[in-house]
This record gives structure tokens, C-alpha cells and sequence, in this order.
């Protein structure tokens, strides 16, 4: 996985145009190609502009080619962790999220100071929640009306992953 920034845009505006890949997400394909990179431009930073949040995004590589098959991101602040990813709807049932969301635990647990991690998942994505639940996140709470878009209100379980409960990342076995 490479650190996310600006210059990625160009490759990763096709897979993120496609408009399958929102299904679950409030969010919407990005409009243009300089508006992807000026929110890279943004989160390359590294920070929230107000400071607490340490920003990490990286993009998912597929192994064989090197293409680029989405992202996965961590927003750090104080010892926790909310994590996102998308992987682009070509690139799905790959391996590629459960690649990257080990490599980012690991990451996180082993070298951030990270001592819990998050994850907000609408309700209706079955295969995000299978994914997180391989690596043993806990559902912790179930929030409705989480959020409103492509017209109907979406529900979302909350996750969560301590280090304490993590096994799988050879750097943490002494956990």
C-alpha cells in the first residue's frame, strides 16, 4: 500500500467514478479530477486542519500488477482509531479489503500508539461486516438514522477492535 496523495487521482478517479461503489456510503463519485486531488491534497496532510486527528490513507494495490483497486484510511486521535475503506466494485470477493484491513490493523496496533479501533458499517453491507468480523471487531452498538442519503435513512453498527483482542499481525504476538 502506497501513502495517498494528490498525484494518485489520476488513477484512482475511473475506479472511484463508478457509481456501484456508493451503494452503502453517503458519498457520491467524485465530480472531477481535480476535485479528487484537491481532497488528496487534503488528507495528504496528515492532520485535521483544527490538529488532534492524524489523518492516514494509503491506496490498495492489487499484487499481481500493481493496479490500483481503492483505498483503506485510519483517522487517529488520542489512542483510537476509525477506520474506512473502498475497494472498487471490479476489484470485489479479490481478498483485497481483507489484505489491507490486516496490513492497517497491524499497522495501527503495532506502530501508532493505536489501542482500539472503529468502524461505522451501514446495516445492508453484508460484505463489510463479514470482513470485520473475520478479524474479530466486536458489534458494540447499532446506531439508526445514521445518516440519510440516495433517499432513505441508513442504520449502521458500530465496531469495535482492541489491541488486546488482536492476534493476527506477527509484530503483536506478545499481546
Amino acid at each position: 500500500m502506497d501513502a495517498l496523495c494528490p498525484e494518485h487521482a489520476l488513477e484512482m478517479f475511473d475506479g472511484l467514478s463508478d457509481p456501484a461503489a456508493y451503494r452503502f456510503l453517503p458519498d457520491d463519485p467524485p465530480d472531477t479530477m481535480a476535485a479528487l486531488r484537491s481532497r488528496y491534497t487534503r488528507q495528504a496532510a496528515g492532520r485535521s486542519p483544527d490538529g488532534p486527528q492524524q489523518w492516514l490513507n494509503w491506496v490498495v494495490r492489487r499484487a499481481d500488477d500493481g493496479r490500483a483497486a481503492g483505498y483503506i484510511q485510519a483517522t487517529i486521535q488520542g489512542d483510537g482509531a476509525l477506520i474506512g475503506y473502498q475497494i472498487f466494485p471490479s476489484f470485489w470477493r479479490q481478498g483485497l479489503a481483507t489484505a489491507a484491513l490486516q496490513a492497517t490493523i497491524c499497522r495501527l496496533f503495532s506502530t501508532d500508539g493505536v489501542e482500539n479501533i472503529a468502524a461505522l458499517i451501514d446495516t445492508r453491507n453484508e460484505g463489510s461486516i463479514g470482513l470485520v468480523e473475520k478479524f474479530g471487531f466486536r458489534r458494540i452498538g447499532t446506531v439508526k438514522g445514521a445518516d440519510y442519503f440516495k433517499g432513505a435513512s441508513s442504520t449502521e453498527h458500530e465496531y469495535a477492535l482492541s489491541r488486546s483482542g488482536w492476534h493476527d499481525c506477527p509484530l503483536n504476538r506478545d499481546s
